[in-house]
């Protein structure tokens, strides 16, 4: 999915001269420790309350230099008094402070390390403060008994260059900051360094997508995980504006603008919020000096939404094993499993919208319109993209009313608060559905945004999507536009190859042919065994040889006729069956190993009978009784060569376990090379003495050690 960048950017950028009429997504006011003489800017969150930089008087004895006779900037704390003041501003901590630049400050989580800027020499006081010489550089230290302590300067500030605003990520395994060092765009640029084995590695240019030739700086991450800043290198209102961009596999997204009336004409920078940018501080110069504001989310905003998907509900179905029918009154036809049936190997079917479909690919006898055989099924479940959902029409002509509607919107789990619309206009409006028009032609981006209901902690989740919308001058446009757009869509996916669906394969004739399948009529299915001499099929004696298999998947008998290979070679005895009356009859595939396999069952259940009565007592040597029954295997392994049979023996547990185990397996020997003899190889044949290690009864009683004393014969490569 693509997420929302340049498009965004490219609307916002035309949308903010027209905006007019619609109200703000954020309010603003300015804080009551901001004062109009002095500078007050980049709050940082500490405890509970806000550490910022100002150049007002402390108090201290401070020397400054400069034509406007303004102080150093100092790290100063305040923090909320009521709902409405906020106490005195006082030094964040005398430890800290120097005769030069102090701040910007950023904190960790328990709030006992503190990074923050400052000059690199901050000895000579007497040092002109603003000597361009004297760069800035990021220091740390940690608070212990009340002060802080162990100050360190970070690994790679140069004097030569300004290291300044660190910030730490939300796991603290990054270290935001700028820098003017070489290497970079132009001006300041925003680095990070990666934090390993308890030390950091070595800065990384974020890259060109956010850095420019000019200043980029004052970095925040958000509880969403955005990167903000400030920048006067984009295009923006003027000055520096506030951005906000994300990390995508390894690259970042075009940075965004927020939205007047954070950004401004002048410069506004150092923005820091809480949860989804519902509200925070930033600093801006809109009124003589630098400030800090508070601001509040009217509109909850979303960022990083994910482009509309649309949901496929059309697809091409086609088979792989196709046969070619063209000699035979025999058709292809499709059941799609909503009570439309389509006749062609291949075709085309639109779905009105999710659900289970049983789907099955048959070939139909043109004379009859019975089912001959069917060659596929398969249960196709059709999900909807989980996503929140814009429903509207994609094009419309100005000053039009278009409607639009979330209901659509697939997310579980996630149980809807609220709708919150953005029409790409600087219009946004609530609810489940809403209609908007358009004053000018052009395309915009629609944002829909969805909030959950609180949780136990009384946080909300937050989802978003947003999809294009053109605007064209009239219906003559719109018929252009409408045609063209049609006449450039790609064909229809195959159903396995949409992300919206899983296919649960019922029969396959591929698969089917993959595993030795023959082909067989089937006259009938019941749920009751039928005799083989009932009058129902006294048609068939003398002609056909009649077999009755036992499906177990099914809990039903099958009765059927021939066998062939080919599938269309049973089309003669089909036929013949439908003139005598047989008018259910048709073709069915049966796989050789299952086959096998229930013959051998039979044949075990046989031998488990009369087991006592193939060896002579406490001996290995087979009786003249086993022949039969062994000799039915051979005809059994002949009939499918390519089957490995395993022949387990086994006995009672009267005598030691070492004794039956050894007994077991010389009587399983006797019968592999009796069968060897006949002409089976030895390769299709493993024999194993279990014993009495696998009783099927108890051995309490005669009864349950005569079944326990059995031969049991099994298909092992199936």
């Amino acid at each position: 999915m693509k997420k929302i960048g340049i498009l965004c950017f490219v609307c916002l950028c035309f949308i903010w001269p027209f905006v007019s009429g619609q109200t703000d997504n954020y309010s603003i006011r300015i804080t009551p420790f901001s004062s109009e003489k002095y500078d007050e800017f980049s709050p940082a969150f500490y405890l509970d309350g806000l550490v910022y930089c100002s150049n007002r008087k402390t108090g201290h004895f401070i020397f400054y230099s400069g034509e406007n006779n303004r102080e150093n900037f100092n790290l100063l704390f305040t923090r909320p008094e009521d709902s409405l003041g906020w106490e005195s501003s006082v030094l964040l901590a005398e430890e800290l402070l120097t005769s030069y630049h102090d701040g910007p400050a950023c904190f960790n989580k328990e709030m006992n390390v503190i990074y923050f800027t400052r000059n690199y020499n901050v000895e000579d006081k007497l040092k002109d403060v603003y000597d361009p010489q004297n760069k800035l550089g990021i220091f740390s230290a940690e608070f212990n008994g009340g002060k802080w302590t162990n100050m360190k300067p970070f690994k790679y500030n140069d004097p030569n260059y300004s290291f300044l605003s660190p910030v730490l990520s939300l796991d603290e395994g990054r270290l935001y900051f700028a820098s003017d060092k070489p290497g970079g765009s132009g001006g300041a640029d925003l680095y990070y360094c990666n934090r390993s084995n308890d030390d950091w590695e070595e800065p990384v240019n974020i890259g060109k997508a956010v850095n420019t030739s000019g200043n980029e700086s004052f970095p925040f991450i958000s509880d969403e995980g955005d990167l903000i800043f400030a920048s006067d290198g984009h295009h923006g209102l003027g000055g520096k504006d506030i951005y906000y961009t994300r990390e995508i596999n390894g690259g970042w997204i075009t940075p965004i603008p927020l939205e007047p009336p954070i950004n401004s004409t002048k410069d506004d920078f150092g923005l820091i919020a809480t949860g989804n940018m519902e509200e925070g501080y930033f600093s801006s110069s809109r009124d003589e000096s630098d400030d800090i504001y508070y601001f509040k989310t009217e509109f909850p905003q979303f960022f990083n939404c994910d482009s509309l998907q649309d949901n496929q509900y059309c697809f091409l179905f086609y088979d792989e094993g196709n046969l070619d029918l063209d000699t035979l009154p025999l058709r292809y036809e499709w059941d799609l499993g909503d009570g439309t049936k389509e006749i062609g190997l291949e075709v085309e079917h639109c779905y009105s919208g999710p659900g289970e479909y049983t789907i099955q690919l048959s070939i139909i006898d043109n004379n009859t319109g019975n089912t001959f055989f069917t060659q596929s099924s398969y249960v196709y479940e059709l999900k909807d993209v989980i996503q929140p959902f814009i429903n509207s029409q994609d094009v419309s002509i100005i000053e039009t009313k278009i409607k639009f509607d979330g209901l659509r919107t697939n997310l579980p789990d996630f149980n809807i608060a609220e709708y919150i619309w953005d029409f790409g206009d600087g219009y946004k409006q609530k609810g489940p559905e809403a209609e908007h028009s358009y004053n000018n032609t052009g395309e915009y981006i629609v944002q829909l945004g969805l909030l959950s209901d609180k949780d136990s902690l009384g946080i909300s989740s937050r989802s978003c999507v947003y999809k294009k919308i053109v605007i064209l001058e009239d219906y003559q446009a719109m018929a252009i536009y409408t045609a063209k757009a049609k006449g450039e869509l790609t064909a229809l996916p195959e159903i396995e190859e949409s992300d919206q669906s899983e296919v649960n394969n019922l029969y396959s004739y591929q698969d089917a042919l993959r595993q030795n399948a023959v082909f067989r009529v089937e006259i009938l299915t019941t749920d009751t065994q039928l005799s083989i001499d009932t009058s129902l099929f006294d048609p068939l004696r003398g002609e056909y040889d009649i077999r009755e298999i036992y499906l177990k998947g099914e809990n039903l008998y099958s009765y059927t006729v021939g066998e062939e290979k080919d599938v269309l070679e049973t089309y003669s005895i089909y036929n013949e069956l439908i003139d005598l009356g047989y008018n259910n009859a048709r073709v069915k595939s049966y796989i050789l190993a299952d086959m096998a396999e229930e013959e051998l069952i039979e044949l075990t259940k046989a031998f488990g009978e009369f087991a006592d009565a193939l060896f002579e007592f406490d001996k290995d040597r087979i009786t003249t009784a086993s022949y039969p029954i062994l000799d039915r295997l051979v005809e059994i392994m002949n009939k499918y060569p390519f089957i490995k049979v395993e022949i387990a023996a086994h006995t009672d547990n009267m005598g030691s376990f070492e004794y039956n185990m050894n007994l077991s397996r010389r009587r399983v020997q006797s019968m592999v090379d009796y069968l060897a003899g006949k002409g089976i190889s030895e390769h299709r044949i493993i024999g194993k003495g279990y014993g009495e290690s696998r009783p099927i009864a108890t051995n309490n009683t005669e009864k349950g050690r005569a079944m326990n004393r059995r031969v049991e014969f099994i298909v092992i490569n199936k």
